[in-house]
């Protein structure tokens, strides 16, 4: 199993002016969505596809029953599921109401047998992200070759999703997001963090 890198320069937080270390970052090949996961699945194993589709389905109403109930949930060597919260700042117990806690985060914390295992299979290649955001040109036909790809899958594209697909940062995404509406090649749904990108239908 090969998996390309691509190396980068570490940015320059403290603003010295000297190059910065290298750093490796994965080049990823694309989305696995759901159904064709449940394809590889199926074809590994020879159980049914409706079985492990109502399997997975109920592993994940159970999990988030769990954690909304407070339990931390081992799933089996894959390693362990919680979550963590979020409230006002306060100085006083008093001044913390239950109805101001929300959500912060689910978190993951992968077993160290499984997280030797993905680096035994694991064969680094280097390779190079031909949208990496350091290069003076993009490859733009490519770029939208990537988002006509995943929308063909899913009904949106998020700007989280533009960067993660093409290896940009979120100023350089919404700059090409934006060409491409201007072109007439994507149409913009929503406002503030909710705003998601989709096929102009003509």
């Amino acid at each position: 199993m090969s998996l390309k890198y691509d190396l980068y320069e570490t940015p320059d937080i403290q603003q010295t002016g000297e190059q910065q270390p290298l750093h490796p970052r994965v080049v990823f090949k694309g989305t696995i969505g759901r159904e064709e996961f449940l394809d590889r699945v199926h074809k590994f194993t020879g159980l049914s596809r409706s079985l492990l589709a109502g399997a997975m389905q109920s592993f994940q109403d159970e999990l988030r029953d769990l954690l909304a109930d407070g339990w931390i949930v081992e799933m089996g060597e894959m390693g362990y599921f919680s979550v963590s919260l979020q409230g006002p700042p306060a100085m006083k117990k008093k001044d913390v109401h239950a109805q101001s806690i929300k959500l912060k985060n689910i978190n993951y914390r992968p077993n160290s047998r499984f997280k030797k295992e993905v680096h035994w299979k694991m064969k680094p290649e280097r390779g190079e992200s031909f949208t990496r955001p350091n290069r003076e040109e993009r490859d733009t036909e490519k770029c939208l070759e990537i988002i006509n790809s995943h929308l063909a899958k899913y009904p949106c594209l998020t700007r989280a999703d533009y960067c993660r697909l093409t290896g940009c940062d979120k100023k350089l995404a919404l700059k090409e997001l934006n060409g491409f509406i201007a072109d007439g090649l994507l149409i913009r749904y929503g406002a503030g963090k909710q705003v998601v990108y989709g096929k102009v239908q003509q």
